[in-house]
Formats: C-alpha cells, sequence, structure tokens
C-alpha cells in the first residue's frame, strides 16, 4: 500500500466532548472571493490526515500548507507520531475477522488566523514522511476571483 492522505478546508475546528471534533464551515473544491486581493480572513482551518499501511509505520511526519504567491511553505508542522513498536501494538489490538486492510493515520490540525490572501490560486497541503524527499499530496483548495457583473 502506498501513503496516501486528505484535507478539510474549513473556517474553524472546535474540540467537542469525547475527543470529537467539528469542521465549521467546510470548503468543497473552492473558496470565491469577492473582495478585491489583498484580504484577510479571520481565520482559516486545514485539518489533514496521512495514511499508511500497517506494514509501513510513521518514523515522522510533517504538514506543509503552499500558498500561490510564496515559494516556501506558509506552514510545516510537525506531527507527533507513537514510536513504531507502539504504532504495531495498535495495528496488533484490532479485531482480526475484519477483512479492511490495516492502515496507521496521523493527523493535525492547522490554524491560520488571520489568513491573507494575496491573490487567487491553489492552496496547497503535502505531507513528508520519514524525512522523505517527496512530498504525500493531501489535497488543493483553489480561490477564485468573482467575475464583475
Amino acid at each position: 500500500m502506498s501513503r496516501f492522505g486528505y484535507s478539510i478546508f474549513c473556517d474553524d475546528i472546535r474540540n467537542e466532548v469525547g475527543g470529537k471534533l467539528s469542521f465549521i464551515g467546510c470548503y468543497s473544491s473552492v473558496i470565491i472571493v469577492t473582495q478585491k486581493f489583498p484580504l484577510a480572513l479571520p481565520k482559516f482551518c486545514i485539518h489533514g490526515f496521512v495514511v499508511t499501511g500497517a506494514d509501513e509505520p510513521f518514523r515522522s511526519v510533517s504538514i506543509r500548507c503552499y500558498v500561490p504567491w510564496q515559494q516556501a511553505p506558509i506552514l510545516d508542522e510537525k506531527i507527533e507520531v507513537p514510536h513504531i513498536p507502539a504504532q504495531r501494538a495498535m495495528v496488533a489490538e484490532l479485531e482480526s475477522n475484519v477483512s479492511a486492510p490495516r492502515q496507521i493515520v496521523a493527523s493535525a490540525s492547522l490554524v491560520l488566523s488571520p489568513f491573507e490572501l494575496a491573490g487567487p490560486g491553489l492552496i496547497r497541503v503535502r505531507a513528508v514522511v520519514d524525512g522523505a524527499a517527496e512530498e504525500v499530496g493531501l489535497g488543493a483548495l483553489q480561490i477564485l476571483a468573482q467575475q464583475g457583473r
């Protein structure tokens, strides 16, 4: 199994009772901006997930966020992952009669407040796993300027 991931883009992430997360104001694939650039959103959140097979536990994971108006990532957040023996022990505790693939998931919430939008383009989220040069794609969100009527 190769590693993969995905992201949820939203206005806010709230921690709920029982360890649940609520994602408020989720974007599907596009942010349509009606004001002139540059502008600032009061808050912008990304929750990224990285998935690996149980036979390839994580040594290290960090999530990066790229915006089109800057070369370097605007965020590079390290995710604390359990040591490899602990990851293997968690997978071993899963029910053996389930036919679903055994996977390990690492996730993190990224909060940008305020979030400066310099112009249209693509917000990209990537993960660096085990220090590899290749990044794992976790999704993207298009920023579009609404055309005048």
